[in-house]
């Protein structure tokens, strides 16, 4: 019988930007990018298809907060590109901290960015309505 591996995908950037403090080498900041990849692209295609809708729309950004959305939309896949970029690096350059910090630190940045706009657009009095 095998060991059916663990599903570490991780859709928290919060909890990407844990695992890639706690690398250790090239090897573990390579498999937290990778684990966290597909919740960074949950993130980006969940705020894509909100800007997408039509803004008359029930529920659709407010304008005031639509910019905001634009921006943090610009930053999640700019941050999509960044962590391909790191993959395509070697072990050994990977594995220097400041790669990993980095990605952490902006990964953080983004949720923060995120929660606070949504909790703006909850908080709206439309959304209230």
């Amino acid at each position: 019988m095998t060991d059916q591996p663990d599903n570490r995908v991780v859709d928290s950037l919060l909890a990407a930007a844990q695992r890639l403090e706690q690398a250790k080498s090239g090897f573990d900041v390579r498999g937290a990018v990778r684990d966290g990849l597909l919740g960074l692209e949950y993130h980006l295609d969940t705020l894509a298809r909100e800007l997408a809708r039509d803004p008359s729309h029930e529920g659709a950004f407010e304008p005031a907060l639509r910019q905001r959305a634009v921006r943090v939309e610009s930053t999640l896949r700019s941050l999509m590109v960044r962590a391909w970029e790191l993959l395509v690096m070697n072990d050994e350059e990977l594995g220097r901290p400041e790669h990993a910090r980095a990605l952490a630190k902006e990964l953080r940045a983004a949720e923060h960015a995120e929660i606070s706009l949504v909790f703006d657009q909850l908080l709206s009095p439309q959304a209230i309505d």
